[in-house]
């Protein structure tokens, strides 16, 4: 019998907790943008960053999706309509999952009166690429023990 053990992976950036505050589609690609930054774990302890933008490029259209879930149904959404979720409310990340060449972000979508689960999942040919500020952008984020 062979066996074989995935490992952890040990992502030292998370994007859980964090607001996307920018969604932009062009082509094959689609670029995140983090205001308030996202955590930093290279260190012993996690800090916030400043501002942050995620950007991945070689999306395969075909295999992502944008899924909007109501209480009892959920709805398929082009991926061009995140930019509008997040104009019209705050679009936070409550959970991120990596695979091989896969990005799942469970995230909520909040407005005056409306809180629902939204999904984004990419399927990518290519690396992400994070890019950051070292300040973080308020002090109330300057530092967080897990």
């Amino acid at each position: 019998m062979k066996q074989y053990t995935i490992r952890n992976r040990n992502v030292p950036l998370s994007l859980r907790d964090t607001v996307i505050t920018e969604a932009t589609v062009i082509g094959s690609t689609i670029r995140l943008v983090f205001a308030d930054g996202i955590r930093d774990l290279f260190k012993k302890e996690a800090v916030w960053t400043g501002r942050a933008t995620v950007t991945i490029s070689n999306v395969e259209w075909d295999s992502s999706s944008l899924t909007r879930f109501g209480e009892t149904t959920y709805a398929m959404c082009p991926i061009e309509q995140l930019s509008q979720f997040i104009k019209s409310g705050r679009f936070e990340i409550v959970d991120e999952l990596y695979g091989y060449r896969q990005l799942l972000l469970r995230c909520m979508w909040l407005t005056d009166t409306t809180c629902e689960t939204v999904e984004l999942s990419l399927s990518h040919a290519s690396e992400l690429v994070i890019r950051w500020e070292d300040e973080p952008v308020e002090e109330m984020y300057e530092s967080e023990s897990f």
